[in-house]
């Protein structure tokens, strides 16, 4: 009688994993072609690699019952091992990429404030030249 519910758990387990597999491939593949074309400063398309990430989170969280039974099962632990690296990766370039923009965007304002006023009307001239 024993073997029979280690035989069912397992039988979940392949079950849950055929569920969830899927879901991760899409998210690892997503996550790839995104980080790539963040690496090679290629055009990214940020609109539709959100939705396509946001469709696999919404995935995995519907599947979130069938993740419990895969917590020991040592392809589902890599599969999310490397998702999790992955998407680490992702939080690196797209932070960058943030930070990036934020400075041009800096730059930019500075030069059409610069280009508007010659400074005769600010409040504080004297600071106006530190920069």
């Amino acid at each position: 009688m024993t073997a029979r519910p280690s035989r069912e758990r397992s039988d979940d387990q392949e079950r849950a994993l055929a569920m969830v597999m899927p879901v991760v491939e899409r998210l690892r593949s997503v996550l790839d072609v995104e980080n790539r074309e963040l690496q090679q400063r290629q055009a990214v398309d940020y609109h539709s690699h959100s939705q396509r990430k946001n469709q696999g989170l919404l995935e995995l969280t519907r599947l979130r019952a069938s993740l419990g039974s895969l917590s020991a099962h040592p392809r589902a632990q890599a599969a999310f091992a490397d998702l999790t690296s992955k998407l680490e990766l992702n939080h690196q370039l797209l932070g960058a990429q943030l930070r990036a923009a934020r400075t041009i965007s800096g730059i930019v304002a500075r030069a059409i404030r610069d280009g508007q006023s010659d400074g005769t009307y600010s409040a504080y001239p004297w600071r106006d030249d530190a920069r």
